[in-house]
């Protein structure tokens, strides 16, 4: 299994309504109602390149988001067309749409469809938010 761990925080402003997709910024500010983390230690380019080699693979991606004692797990895919280059975000979406940010399509969830246990957890502010991005080979 591959696996790269981001660690961000909880932001008072985090909506998590967004119907589409999910955002992990390394932003200090939830600027849209997708961001479930900011203050990100890791954006898109700085995951790992085993990861990133495997994601243009199209693997399935597991993806774990753990806030407190809550968890939420998503299931999304890679993608040939992955560039995984952005230097501020991260991206899952449940489309098929890629930018530079993106590391994930076709995903089972949006932020709007995560567990209100987990957001209320997203909400406190710089509270330690773990994000698990395993690969299965």
């Amino acid at each position: 299994m591959i696996e790269d761990i981001i660690i961000a925080k909880g932001n008072e402003d985090i909506v998590a309504m967004d119907p589409q997709k999910i955002i992990i910024t390394k932003s200090n500010v939830a600027f849209d109602d997708s961001v479930i983390g900011t203050n990100a230690d890791k954006s898109a380019n700085d995951l790992s390149n085993e990861i990133k080699e495997a994601l243009k693979s199209r693997k399935k991606i597991h993806v774990v988001i753990r806030a407190g004692d809550v968890e939420d797990e998503i299931i999304a895919f890679g993608s040939f067309d992955i560039k995984a280059s952005d230097r501020q975000n991260i991206i899952l979406t449940k489309t098929d749409f890629i930018d530079s940010a993106t590391i994930g399509v076709k995903s089972n969830k949006s932020a709007r469809q995560l567990s209100r246990e987990l957001v209320k957890q997203l909400r406190i502010p710089d509270n330690l938010i773990e994000i698990y991005l395993r690969i299965k080979e």
